[in-house]
């Protein structure tokens, strides 16, 4: 899996006013003073949310809670001050099939970038930039969602055609037809 290819694909596929742009990183990082002393409540809130749930918090193991919090500390601060380039897409990207092995799945993954939005929102609300810096937000937790979700997807077809030893798209094939018997489904162009 090439995941460079993965995070362009997934950022390809979405219309380009919903995805994470330079002028949305400038405006995070130029809140940089006021975002990241927040790191500490923003971690502990998210794991807490994570911990309070039993389907998350049996995707942990025993103990693990402080390095999944330093991890998300660096990732928030990264984040903010970037680079936002190929490499950290890629890295997203990656994140999708360790999501896969350690049974993330994607309701889960969305639901925490959702609470890292509104944690922004929050925290911003009746601050003179507080659009500009949601918007911003918003826009990252999309492309973050678009890129890990599709890197979650392509780790799971991969892993099918390695199980079934098919080629890449006859398993595609497959699953669109057997898709079309399930959810019998008519667009105007089959009409």
């Amino acid at each position: 899996m090439d995941f460079h290819e993965v995070a362009q694909r997934a950022i390809g596929d979405m219309p380009p006013q919903t995805r994470f742009r330079p002028e949305d990183a400038a405006a995070i990082k130029e809140h940089a003073e006021l975002i990241l002393p927040l790191a500490g409540e923003f971690v502990t809130g998210f794991y807490d949310t994570l911990f309070a749930h039993e389907p998350t918090r049996a995707v942990f193991e025993e103990g693990e809670r402080a390095e999944r919090e330093k991890t998300l500390t660096e990732f928030l601060a990264h984040a903010v001050n970037g680079p936002h380039n190929d490499e950290f897409f890629a890295w997203l990207a990656f994140v999708g099939p360790v999501h896969v092995v350690r049974r993330v799945s994607n309701p889960m993954m969305l639901a925490m970038l959702d609470y890292l939005v509104l944690f922004i929102m929050k925290k911003f609300h009746g601050h003179p930039k507080a659009e500009v810096i949601t918007e911003a937000f918003i826009r990252f937790a999309a492309t973050l969602g678009a890129i890990i979700s599709y890197g979650y997807e392509v780790a799971w077809q991969e892993a099918l055609q390695n199980v079934v030893g098919m080629p890449p798209a006859l398993v595609q094939r497959m699953v669109h037809e057997e898709a079309q018997q399930m959810f019998p489904l008519r667009s105007k162009r089959e009409k």
